[in-house]
């Protein structure tokens, strides 16, 4: 299952996850480098940040903008 890390509140992470639902993860479990708007793999209790899918996502945003202020 994948998520991604929407904001921090406190000592949680706020995830949205792939079916809109969303959780929070205690920061302690992420890896330290876990940052807002990072893709977030959960596998068996465990997290790690997916980052070719964070770069594919953050380039396909920048990409909506440039299109958006250049017409």
């Amino acid at each position: 299952m994948k998520g991604t890390i929407d904001r921090f509140e406190g000592k949680y992470a706020i995830v949205e996850l792939e079916n809109l639902k969303i959780i929070n993860i205690l920061k302690d479990k992420l890896p330290q480098n876990a940052k807002e708007g990072d893709v977030v793999v959960i596998k068996d209790n465990e997290y790690y940040i997916d980052i070719e899918e964070t770069q594919r996502r953050k380039e396909q945003i920048e990409k909506v903008f440039e299109d958006l202020f250049e017409g």
